[in-house]
């Protein structure tokens, strides 16, 4: 059976710089534990910068991190999950990365 690792980096703040409201992550999670049965949060801050057309970003960000078996339906989910999220962070973009993992 293989397995892959799916990141997901989650705003601390929406494009106008305000707070998204802790409540956004707590519902991600319980989404996602939901379907897999666990995931790790990771609320350290993560900092990025990102350019969209000519206007430089600095992002303070969160990470959910979920280890699930490599079928398409997980793919699947995790493809729809990214269109929610977008519209849940109010984002332009959300990165979810993804790559095969051995779990020892």
């Amino acid at each position: 059976m293989s397995f892959r690792r799916y990141e997901i980096t989650l705003p601390t703040r929406y494009n106008d710089g305000s707070s998204v409201e802790p409540g956004k992550y707590l519902a991600t999670r319980r989404e996602i534990a939901a379907r897999f049965g666990a995931l790790t949060f990771l609320p350290q801050p993560v900092h990025g910068e990102w350019v969209h057309q000519q206007a430089r970003y600095e992002d303070v960000n969160l990470r959910i991190v979920v280890d699930v078996e490599d079928t398409p339906e997980n793919t699947e989910f995790f493809v729809k999950l990214k269109q929610t999220l977008k519209q849940r962070f109010q984002q332009l973009e959300v990165w979810i990365v993804s790559y095969e993992i051995r779990i020892v």
